[in-house]
């Protein structure tokens, strides 16, 4: 009976964990509902990104970091696979590693390769 309490217990703590905010998630890339979220004006950020691509996966540690912040929390995040998503990298034009930010329906800040926190941050901010 103390174990099912306990338990009880636990699962009632954490139901109220998201009423407290997650850090932002990087979804998958899905074309209508990227599309869906700049059309609404939303701020989205785009990552192009490549498994085997040593700046992609910086760039990656550069956003870990900030998803504690909580200061991009309503930011829309994707993340276009290069190799799978071929078509799309053509479409938005640009290099692996490149991280896209819209703003009100419109891009508003572009950055290939751009690798330090305070370069992502920078994209970030221009999303807000």
């Amino acid at each position: 009976m103390q174990n099912r309490r306990t338990l009880l217990t636990a699962l009632a703590a954490f139901a109220l964990v998201p009423s407290l905010g997650f850090a932002f998630e990087v979804q998958p890339y899905e074309s209508a509902k990227a599309q869906a979220a700049i059309d609404a004006g939303k701020p989205v950020v785009l990552q192009v990104y490549a498994d085997w691509c040593p700046s992609c996966r910086a760039q990656s540690a550069a956003l870990d970091k900030l998803k504690s912040s909580g200061a991009y929390d309503d930011i829309a995040f994707f993340r276009v696979d290069f190799d799978a998503q071929s078509d799309v990298v053509a479409k938005l034009k640009c290099p692996r590693s490149t991280i896209i930010a819209y703003k009100d329906g419109k891009e508003v800040k572009r950055q290939s390769f751009g690798l330090t926190d305070a370069e992502v941050k920078d994209v970030l901010n221009a999303a807000k």
